[in-house]
Parts: structure tokens; C-alpha cells; sequence
């Protein structure tokens, strides 16, 4: 390369140092853009997920796969053919119930068709009379956001009134979509009869728990078990059973005068034993997660 030539070229840094007023529009340019596209772009740490799957779930004690789908499929199936923005159906039928996955179109409002989904549901009349009530949930993806523990002296039951306090709270702010309690012993409510009293009022534990399972549709319970004069009530969600539990009719006479569960049983809530207890350094912990849902 010639002299000229080498004289000729400048590199970028020599001509910004020639021509500082270029150079400075130049970065204010940059600057203004960065700032721009800083307000501008969406920033979300977890991004938002479409609720896109609605699915229909039927308990059928005691029948086999043919019978649920006979009975219960196929009938759920024809109501919910007609929502709009349903994209496919999958149906699975299997030993004492079925359940149905609606996967819905991109973009539908799934809110809207989870309540169409619903109510087209609760107006089927032909399920089998031991068929148990529909439920119809939508199916959330979820991610973590953060993982807390509460830990103390205090003892669990304690410890865990004052997490659910806690989660209360957190579920208030509407910046926050789901918060669930780990590494806690489930509730339980147990009535306990003795034979004695039973053979007074002509009653087996067996029947009082069908009592029990008859009054108690639309509360959450997980499970009802008899043990040895005893009855075990496993609940997803503590509130007061026992004292609901406790008003529950258990005999008439033919003058009117009702017996009612809680003058026969002793009725008190509690936790289930065997179930897991978290623990941190030692003491008793309650785990609680915060989830982010789009």
C-alpha cells in the first residue's frame, strides 16, 4: 500500500476525535434509543401462559370402563360438541369414572368457554343415579416464583394458622396468582362413637358414615373412613366441619324429636398422624410457595 493511500484512510475512532459534534449526536442517538426501547419492550421475569385446556371430570363408583362411557361420556361429549372454540376432545374412560380434555383454540377467551363448558354440563340429566356430581377445572400452567418457610417452637397447628394467615394475605394482592402450603399435615375431623351408644339408637358406624358422606356433598372432603368406633373425615381445606358435622340429623322419632350427630359423638378437628410434618434446624416449618399463572 502506498504512502496516499495509508494517508488517505482514517479509522473510526481518528474521525470521531476530528469531528466531536458528530460523534456526540451519535451518542445521544444511542442513548435516546436505549431509553426508548427500555420503556417501550414488555419485562416480565415469568411470562404469561394461556389457560387452554378445560377437562371434565365424573366419579362412577363401581362401573366398569364400558359403563362410564356409556354413561357418562358420551352424554358430556354431546353437551359440550356445540361450545365454540373448542379445538379437540379427548375423552378417557376408565375403572369407577371418565374425564374430558378440551384443548381450546389459540387466542379464545378461555374464561368464557370454561363457563360454557360448565354450564353445558350441570344441564345433563341422563347421568347414572350413583354417578357422582361433574367437576369442570381448568388446567393452569404455573411456574415458581419464590419459596418461603415459617418456622418456630410453636406447635404445627399453630404454626399452620399462622401460615394460612399468612397465605391470605399474600392471595390479597392481585400481583400475586397462587400461593399453596407445603410440607403440612393434612386436617382431619374425627367422630368418635362409642358401641354402646350406637346399639341405643339401633345404628352401625358403617351407617353413620353414610350419613356422614350424605350430608357432606359439598364439603371438601378428600375421604371418610370407619376404624373401630371411630370415624376419620380427611378435609383439603380447613374451616369448622366439626361443628357442621356436629348438626348433622341422625335419628327421628315420630314425635319430631331429632338426634342429631353431635349428641351421640364426640366430634373434634385435628390432623392426620401419619401424614408428613416439615421441619428447619429442628422445629416444626411450613413451606410456602408463590406461583406465577398466566
Amino acid at each position: 500500500m502506498s504512502n496516499s493511500q495509508q494517508s488517505a484512510w482514517i479509522s473510526p475512532i481518528e474521525w470521531m476525535a476530528r469531528n466531536s459534534i458528530a460523534a456526540n449526536l451519535f451518542m445521544i442517538m444511542l442513548l435516546g434509543g436505549g431509553l426508548f426501547m427500555a420503556v417501550a419492550v414488555q419485562k416480565e421475569v415469568y411470562p404469561a401462559f394461556e389457560l387452554d385446556i378445560i377437562q371434565v371430570r365424573v366419579d362412577y363408583p363401581g362401573a366398569s370402563p364400558e359403563e362410564v362411557e356409556q354413561g357418562i361420556l358420551q352424554p358430556v361429549e354431546e353437551a359440550v360438541r356445540g361450545v365454540q372454540g373448542v379445538k379437540e376432545m379427548t375423552s378417557n374412560a376408565g375403572e369407577g369414572g371418565g374425564s374430558i380434555s378440551l384443548e381450546l383454540v389459540s387466542g379464545i377467551d378461555g374464561m368464557k368457554a370454561f363457563q360454557d363448558v360448565d354450564q353445558a354440563v350441570s344441564r345433563i340429566r341422563t347421568f347414572p343415579d350413583d354417578a357422582e356430581r361433574p367437576t369442570v377445572s381448568m388446567r393452569i400452567q404455573q411456574r415458581d416464583v419464590m419459596n418461603l418457610g415459617l418456622y418456630g417452637d410453636d406447635d404445627i397447628w399453630t404454626l399452620r394458622k399462622q401460615a394460612e394467615q399468612f397465605r391470605d394475605r399474600l392471595i390479597s394482592d392481585p400481583a400475586i396468582s397462587q400461593v399453596s402450603l407445603n410440607n403440612v399435615p393434612d386436617y382431619v375431623t374425627h367422630v368418635e362413637i362409642a358401641k354402646q351408644t350406637l346399639r341405643q339408637y339401633g345404628l352401625t358406624l358403617s351407617q353413620v358414615a353414610r350419613l356422614i358422606n350424605d350430608a357432606s356433598q359439598d364439603v371438601p372432603a378428600g375421604a371418610i373412613e370407619t376404624n373401630e368406633g371411630e370415624i376419620l373425615i380427611r378435609l383439603r381445606e380447613r374451616k369448622q366441619w366439626s361443628e357442621e358435622f356436629a348438626e348433622i340429623p341422625v335419628v327421628s322419632s315420630d314425635a319430631g324429636a331429632i338426634v342429631r350427630l353431635g349428641d351421640i359423638a364426640n366430634i373434634y378437628d385435628g390432623f392426620e398422624e401419619d401424614s408428613f410434618h416439615g421441619q428447619f434446624n429442628r422445629t416444626p416449618s411450613v413451606g410456602i410457595r408463590i406461583y406465577r399463572i398466566g
